[in-house]
């Protein structure tokens, strides 16, 4: 069980129905898995390349939150597709990668490394970037690879506030091969803010038009149970329905995450409890899990500042003045109502900080997309209230934000 860390092998659970469909989409487009931090969207993309082995497919996880131009960028897609590597994919090519070469496009392999001509940068040729990235998009464009770009929203909220006229030729580059007539090749994007509503704050929504957006959700409710069952028990601990379901319940909104989270504290919660249990209790009465355990381990959660201080820092580094001031006073307010609020609710909270009614409603409708784009706050249900996705952040808000 990860706490945090990518997922992989046995840690893996469910999302099959999303990796299927990802492979459908990615037969035919170019795709922006979306959602909120916290899904396992990163987890997916480490499935979708130990599938592509299996398939042998070559396809690489590339991870660029730690990067912050468009150089470091390119290096790093270049860096996960050696030459060497490429050319020896493609003199290998077996019946399964020759399958998915023939159903997305018929493409000549040109010369001995099966890579075709020099294409010409479509955008930003004025950059020093710009050779390295031709050089990539030539080696790539002919061969049937899968580059998943992880993060790629939080690099370019990066490289927007440091330069915003490389962004934008990078985006227009990365557009222009993409649409490239004859690409073999195929990206899939994720990150964990909004990339819309980012590209959308910048003006730059065209540029992203021709991908297809698949968005990621948190767990069904039975997956969540099996799983959590699943997990206790490779800890040596029993856990029965109705107490995976209390859990489950507790969590609210199903993130792989914060469903490992509470369960790991649960089993923590439980040892503390039997540790103070006369030995005359049968052993196997021991390792139960029990409701107590849950609601404890909840509480211990709520505690850890270090679990849920990021997504403080985020709004902080992300906004100031009165947009920052707007969106605190909007997340207090939530946090203080298990059933949502209204906009119109929310309104008359913020009177106080902009009397202006129509600068008010134009500044909370770009905060609550803002916070629902990047997994603070869920879309409008059906009266029209908006709540925090996770019970375990609201209820950590309404604990140190009076």
């Amino acid at each position: 069980m990860k706490l945090g860390n990518i997922a992989t092998g046995d840690d893996f659970y469910d999302r099959q129905t999303e990796c299927a469909d990802l492979w459908r989409y990615l037969a035919n487009d170019h795709v922006v898995a979306s959602g909120p931090r916290r899904l396992g969207k990163s987890s997916i993309l480490n499935r979708l390349c130990e599938q592509s082995t299996e398939r042998g497919l070559l396809a690489r996880h590339v991870d660029v939150q730690g990067v912050e131009s468009a150089q470091a960028f390119i290096d790093q897609v270049s860096g996960h597709f050696p030459d060497a590597s490429v050319k020896g994919y493609l003199a290998a090519l077996g019946k399964t990668a020759k399958a998915w070469l023939s159903a997305v496009k018929k493409v000549e392999l040109k010369g001995p490394g099966g890579v075709g001509g020099a294409i010409e940068l479509q955008a930003g040729t004025s950059q020093a970037w710009h050779r390295s990235a031709t050089e990539l998009q030539t080696r790539l464009t002919n061969v049937p690879a899968l580059i998943f770009i992880d993060e790629f929203s939080v690099f370019l909220q990066k490289l927007l506030l440091h330069d915003p006229k490389e962004a934008e030729a990078l985006l227009a580059w990365l557009r222009a091969w993409r649409v490239t007539p004859g690409l073999a090749c195929r990206f899939l994007f994720t990150g964990s803010i909004g990339l819309n509503a980012l590209l959308a704050a910048h003006g730059l929504s065209a540029q992203f038009n021709d991908c297809h957006e698949y968005p990621i959700g948190p767990f069904k409710p039975s997956a969540a149970r099996e799983m959590v069952t699943a997990f206790a028990l490779r800890g040596d601990c029993l856990m029965r329905d109705g107490v995976a379901t209390h859990l489950c319940q507790r969590v609210g909104w199903l993130s792989p995450y914060y469903l490992c989270l509470l369960l790991d504290q649960t089993m923590q919660a439980a040892r503390d409890r039997l540790d103070e249990t006369p030995s005359t209790v049968p052993a196997a009465t021991q390792k139960e899990l029990i409701d107590a355990d849950v609601d404890n381990a909840y509480e211990r959660l709520l505690s850890s500042r270090s679990r849920f201080i990021h997504w403080e820092e985020r709004i902080k580094r992300d906004l100031t003045g009165i947009d920052l001031a707007f969106t605190l006073r909007v997340l207090t307010a939530l946090s203080k109502s298990s059933d949502g609020l209204t906009l119109r609710q929310l309104s008359a909270r913020l009177a106080k900080l902009e009397p202006d009614p129509d600068l008010r409603a134009a500044r909370l409708q770009r905060i609550v997309i803002k916070l629902e784009e990047e997994g603070y706050i869920g879309p409008p249900d059906a009266t029209g209230r908006v709540a925090f996705l996770s019970f375990l952040l609201r209820d950590y808000w309404a604990r140190n934000h009076v």
